[in-house]
């Protein structure tokens, strides 16, 4: 979605055609993330499989098991990338997991993130533990406006209205940056104010992944950190 594409949508509804402005205001840069049938290279974006990392890299431990990684993003195939993000560089994300459930998706450290700026030399992690299926990630840049009526206390028309605004706008999927979205909370997710939304991805069979039984899980980072390319200190929830 583009701010002409917003505009013409939220510019054909009733509810919402004398507001067209303040959506507009409201429209934050994300990157929608697709699954391509491509077969990945070693440092193409990806969701599950190995992660490509430095020699001697050693795989991440919490004290209930270890961490499952989950993806990785190349900056440099980013289409139409926000400036937000790094041009360049890679950037490796991971989640804790154990068998019996200990650990919680909004506990600190439940998301670890490793950032490079250069991967000559790397090679794919030969023995991840359980590594699940992968597939490759097409990266667009577009928009994003808020979905739910818990992220804004000034909406100018009522929840009835914006139900009929995200009808008409094409569903959130997954996706960089942007809003958070989410199915079953209500409060608005993000930690503080100096926080933005980096990854929100859905439960996804395929990837064994299952958030708050079926719903999303949203990684968020500091803004002034995310312009410095550190990644080392994420948060998360999930609903």
């Amino acid at each position: 979605m583009d701010r002409e594409s917003l505009a013409k949508i939220a510019s054909g509804i009733e509810a919402t055609a004398d507001h067209v402005d303040y959506l507009l205001g409201l429209a934050k840069p994300s990157v929608a993330i697709e699954l391509s049938g491509a077969t990945p290279a070693p440092g193409n974006s990806r969701f599950g499989g190995r992660p490509l990392v430095p020699v001697g890299f050693d795989w991440p431990e919490h004290e209930d098991g270890e961490y499952r990684f989950l993806g990785q993003i190349n900056f440099t195939e980013i289409k139409q990338r926000p400036k937000l993000l790094p041009d360049t560089g890679l950037v490796s994300i991971f989640f804790a997991d154990d068998e019996d459930g200990e650990v919680f998706w909004g506990d600190d450290g439940y998301v670890l993130g490793y950032y490079w700026d250069d991967t000559t030399g790397f090679e794919l992690f030969d023995s991840a533990p359980e590594p699940p299926a992968t597939r490759p990630l097409e990266l667009t840049g577009s928009i994003d406006i808020p979905r739910h009526s818990y992220l804004r206390e000034d909406w100018p028309f009522d929840e009835d209205a914006l139900s009929e605004l995200m009808e008409a706008i094409q569903p959130a999927g997954d996706y960089l940056l942007g809003h958070p979205s989410f199915t079953s909370l209500a409060y608005d997710p993000t930690p503080d104010p100096g926080w933005t939304s980096l990854l929100t991805v859905h439960s996804w069979d395929r990837f064994d992944w299952n958030w708050h039984d079926g719903d999303k899980l949203m990684v968020f980072i500091e803004t002034d950190k995310l312009a410095s390319r550190d990644f080392s200190h994420l948060k998360s929830d999930a609903g």
